[in-house]
């Protein structure tokens, strides 16, 4: 029997051995063989990414969802475990999965993490993995788009990781994006796959958009469009409904559209909103522009005679023609009845500085300073640059390009008693558990009594004058007609069968709430403004204004 003094000191001289050989062992691991193992990890580590989760949903102005986030799932795999590249491919392509050419050179080629197809519905991951048992998958998000077409080209769309690439996805993304994830794909020592999420602390807040858009009233206007240009016989319709007061665009639709869903089957030329893209000659509609510069700066007088001779008249070596001959005119009647050489007449003496200026300061020539969407500046050459037609033709709305939503911008300055608003896309962004809206921005271009001149000479461009078929009897509407003829680059001149229809104004026209711009490019049925656009006008200023409770005084709100 040992002494309870020798099993001590056998037990000590044990540990002591086993230490040396832990010890030794540790040694010839970590620096003998530590690069061995070291590559080992390293092919085992395949692949490490990044991903977003909890991207912000973006609202109308009354909290309907138009982008919101869908589980979905992305198939993987590590092709140095496929024993038959071409086979793997091929009962792929039987199990409902398409790959691209570059995959397919991926898989051929590559032998570590290969990305096989991103963002499949859930159902078709699990039933590709049970024909084709060398697949994996990883649950991700991506974006959906519940409206589909509508709105699409101010709501943009996501990529892949679910990051912002066109719109108001690509513009907010900082503030929509969501947490990041740290996703490591990794094979333990049997070759099994396995998917590691980076489980540290999240900081993340819920985030939202709320756009000033109406849902209703933006697939309102769409469809309406789009029935428009199968009437008049056009390439396109566009409209355009500002707040004249906050600036905030109520609905900015086109009749040519696409679903963001799959954003990628669509040509990129229907991504680009049309009310801030679109360029064109305006007409008459810009005639207003021209009229507030003779009451503002020269106090024009409203009987002031004017003769527009017989309906044609040579400046410069080219004639102007009037639709129908006038005569002697009032200046009134001038612009109520859409006279190109009353305009040119009134305009003769104006200085050519001070009318550019005038231009320059009522947003033309520039951007209108929304946020979030692409805008076109327009053209409005400098005075410097003016030819001896260039004034003339200015007054008439020639020489000058504007997209929809400028034009929209000054009647709602009429409209409102002189303020440019800046438009306003974005009504609220919440972030981080607080809430901004931005501020409207106003900037007086005309004095009260110029703005309330104006709207009751609109009043009466619909009444009595080319704007009679925008005349309702359930909301009175202020406006006028345009008819711009399409400048063909191809002869360098202006096209004598292609011209844009127009029709500008607001509503209620004795209580303003909504300015409103209707235009159609190249319609076939007729080229005026006063029987096409002023058509639509009409159609969604009333449907508007029930919607929106802006109805006329005099009319029964019971009926």
């Amino acid at each position: 029997m040992f002494s309870e003094r020798s099993r001590i000191r056998f037990f000590i001289y044990l540990s002591i051995v086993l230490g040396v050989i832990i010890s030794g062992r540790l040694f010839f691991l970590q620096v003998v063989k530590g690069d061995f193992f070291a590559e080992i990890a390293g092919s085992q580590a395949e692949s490490e990414y990044a991903a977003f989760k909890g991207r912000g949903t973006i609202y109308d102005r009354n909290g309907k969802p138009l982008a919101v986030n869908k589980k979905v799932a992305s198939l993987y795999v590590f092709a140095s475990n496929l024993k038959n590249r071409r086979d793997f491919i091929n009962r792929l392509n039987k199990a409902g999965v398409k790959l691209s050419k570059t995959t397919r050179t991926r898989l051929l080629k590559n032998e570590g993490f290969v990305w096989v197809e991103r963002n499949v519905s859930i159902g078709l991951a699990r039933k590709v993995k049970q024909t084709v048992p060398e697949i994996e998958y990883t649950l991700n998000e991506n974006r959906f788009y519940p409206e589909r077409h509508l709105a699409a080209s101010i709501i943009g769309f996501t990529g892949v990781d679910n990051q912002g690439l066109w719109g108001l996805e690509n513009r907010y993304d900082d503030v929509l994006k969501g947490e990041k994830i740290n996703l490591v794909t990794l094979k333990d020592n049997k070759g099994h796959l396995i998917l590691f999420e980076d489980n540290k602390a999240k900081t993340h807040a819920e985030s939202a958009l709320y756009v000033t858009i109406d849902t209703y009233l933006q697939g309102t206007a769409e469809y309406l469009l789009r029935k428009g240009v199968e009437e008049f016989n056009a390439e396109r319709g566009i409209a355009v409904g500002i707040d004249i007061k906050t600036g905030g665009i109520v609905f900015a639709a086109s009749s040519d559209n696409y679903d963001p869903n799959n954003y990628s089957r669509y040509s990129d030329k229907t991504w680009k909103n049309d009310v801030t893209t679109f360029l064109f000659e305006p007409g008459s509609i810009y005639k207003p522009v021209a009229f507030s510069y003779l009451l503002e700066k020269q106090g024009l007088d409203l009987q002031k005679m004017i003769n527009c001779e017989n309906g044609h008249f040579r400046i410069h070596g080219h004639t102007v023609s009037d639709v129908k001959p006038m005569g002697m005119a009032t200046a009134r009647e001038v612009l109520v009845k859409s006279s190109n050489i009353g305009m040119i007449k009134l305009t003769d003496k104006v200085d050519r500085k001070d009318f550019y200026e005038y231009m320059r300061n009522s947003g033309f020539g520039q951007k209108t300073g929304i946020s979030g969407i692409s805008e076109e500046d327009g053209l409005l050459r400098s005075y410097k640059q003016w030819s001896g037609l260039s004034r003339p033709s200015l007054s008439m709305g020639q020489e000058i390009l504007v997209t929809p939503l400028q034009m929209a911008r000054f009647y709602a300055a009429v409209a409102n008693g002189g303020f440019l608003v800046t438009p306003s896309i974005v009504g609220k962004v919440e972030k981080n558990g607080r809430s901004e809206s931005p501020e409207p921005q106003k900037t007086p271009i005309m004095s009260e009594t110029t703005a309330n001149t104006l709207r009751a000479l609109l009043t009466d461009v619909v009444k009595e004058g080319t704007g009679q078929k925008a005349k309702s009897d359930f909301v009175e509407i202020a406006g006028k007609t345009g008819t711009g003829q399409k400048f063909d680059k191809a002869s360098g001149a202006y096209s004598s069968r292609e011209y844009v229809a127009s029709f500008a104004g607001f509503y209620p026209a004795q209580n303003p709430g909504v300015a409103m711009v209707v235009v159609y490019d190249s319609p076939k049925l007729s080229i005026y403004g006063g029987s096409t656009a002023a058509i639509t006008f009409k159609r969604l200023a009333e449907l508007t204004s029930l919607y929106l409770g802006l109805q006329r005084k005099d009319v029964d709100e019971s009926i």
